[in-house]
This record gives C-alpha cells, sequence and structure tokens, in this order.
C-alpha cells in the first residue's frame, strides 16, 4: 500500500479566481451602474443661461416678458418676476443713471412713459428696456377675479 502524498495547497487557483472575478467588475466599474439622471423640469423659454444662443450673446438680451411683470397704478408699485442665475433688474428714471432695483419696488413721481426697466448678465449687455407704460399697457388687459 502506498501512503497518501500532502502537498502544499496551490496558489494559482486562488490568482485565477482573482483574475476572473477583476475581469467581471472592471465593465461595471467603467460603465457604472444604477438609475440614469432623473429627469429636470422643462427649461423655461425666458430662462437665460450658460447654454445662450449666439444672437443673444453678440446681439443682447431680449427684453423682459411684460406679462410676468405687474403694476399696480394706485400705489405706483412695479412687481417683478424672478430671474435666472447672476441676472439683476434695472431701473432708469428720467434724467437719472440707472441702478438696482429689488424685484418689488415704488416708482416715483414721473411719466411712465419714460421711466425704464430692463435686466442685465454679468459679461453681456443689457437687454432691450421696456417702459412702465407698456408694462402697464400689458397688464390693462389681463381681468383678475381674485379680489372678488
Amino acid at each position: 500500500m502506498i501512503a497518501p502524498r500532502y502537498t502544499r495547497p496551490s496558489t494559482r487557483p486562488r490568482r485565477r479566481t482573482y483574475a476572473r472575478v477583476a475581469l467581471f467588475l472592471l465593465p461595471i466599474g467603467l460603465l457604472g451602474c444604477g438609475a440614469a439622471t432623473p429627469p429636470g423640469s422643462p427649461p423655461s423659454p425666458h430662462a437665460l443661461g450658460a447654454n445662450d444662443p449666439a444672437w443673444i450673446v453678440s446681439g443682447g438680451l431680449p427684453p423682459p416678458d411684460t406679462d410676468r411683470i405687474n403694476y399696480d397704478e394706485r400705489t405706483r408699485t412695479v412687481t417683478l418676476y424672478d430671474l435666472p442665475g447672476n441676472d439683476c433688474w434695472r431701473i432708469q428714471l428720467p434724467g437719472e443713471a440707472p441702478k438696482l432695483v429689488a424685484p418689488q419696488f415704488r416708482v416715483p413721481d414721473a411719466d411712465t412713459a419714460e421711466v425704464r426697466v430692463y435686466y442685465t448678465r454679468p459679461g453681456l449687455r443689457p437687454s432691450t428696456s421696456v417702459t412702465v407704460k407698456q408694462i402697464q399697457e400689458c397688464g390693462s388687459t389681463h381681468v383678475s377675479f381674485a379680489d372678488r
């Protein structure tokens, strides 16, 4: 009878196992796993940002949306909508330099046809301005039942 021969276990199969696991995990690591990025809300047609078309960058920004700006004749208050990014509202009174304004401001006693409202974006020319009279005319066609 021959005595059984005991030898050290081979380290080779273990190396093959590590190589197979690495080859399996490599594509997962490179391609990633998990769900795709969830869809966000659709961009606003008035939202301007880093992906602006060339005509905005070269020709200036479009005028403010007068449908979204409210003017209260009784208190002479203009309420502006929120602008995207670092854009900011400006007002220019007749005979004065333009100045930054808050989203809600009171128009001093001046002709509304001469008070200009516009917005600016850092690094670009200002938008085309609209007068408070244009805002007033645009808002006068709107009928609100909120006070009833």
